[in-house]
């Protein structure tokens, strides 16, 4: 798994059916915390997208971009994002480029390169500024996402 300071893999992912992005064009515009997440539909993640849309805005006022990140495909996300009502983006990782590239794939009951349930918070250069790995049925810790779009992304802002 990459770590702090690592640079954010070259690998395409697709914001919709005929949309291709890589990492660093999304980033280029500022910084994302990019939620990766086994399986859309699952109830953990829909726990967690929900979570995630609930809190939005606390995000949105620290200048970062959550975006949930699955190897589901673009049609799936399109239609869980209806569902759910999210308020912000899901990439699909259909040829797995960002779970490897990550170092986050793993076999989940028979199914290959899966995404570990991870968070990576990118500064608009591309570095790895935040790097989170939880436990399939965990849901990650908002407030210390949060915590840590406050301080990584801008450290010469706290007091000293």
């Amino acid at each position: 798994m990459l770590t702090v300071g690592d640079r954010a893999p070259e690998a395409t992912v697709f914001l919709g059916p005929h949309e291709p992005v890589t990492i660093a064009e999304l980033v280029e515009d500022g910084p994302k915390l990019l939620f990766f997440f086994p399986f859309a539909w699952s109830s953990t993640c829909t726990n967690e997208m929900e979570l995630l849309r609930d809190r939005k805005e606390e995000f949105d006022a620290l200048g970062v971009q959550p975006i949930g990140v699955s190897r589901d495909s673009p049609w799936t996300h399109i239609a869980w994002r209806q569902v759910l009502d999210l308020n912000f983006g899901l990439l699909s990782d259909w040829n797995a480029e960002a779970v490897n590239g990550f170092g986050i794939a793993y076999t989940y009951r028979g199914f290959n390169e899966v995404a570990e349930r991870s968070a990576f918070l990118i500064d608009e250069q591309g570095v790895i500024r935040g790097a989170w790995k939880y436990d399939s049925g965990e849901i990650p810790d908002v407030d210390a996402l949060l915590e840590a779009c406050r301080t990584d992304l801008h450290p010469s802002d706290q007091p000293a």
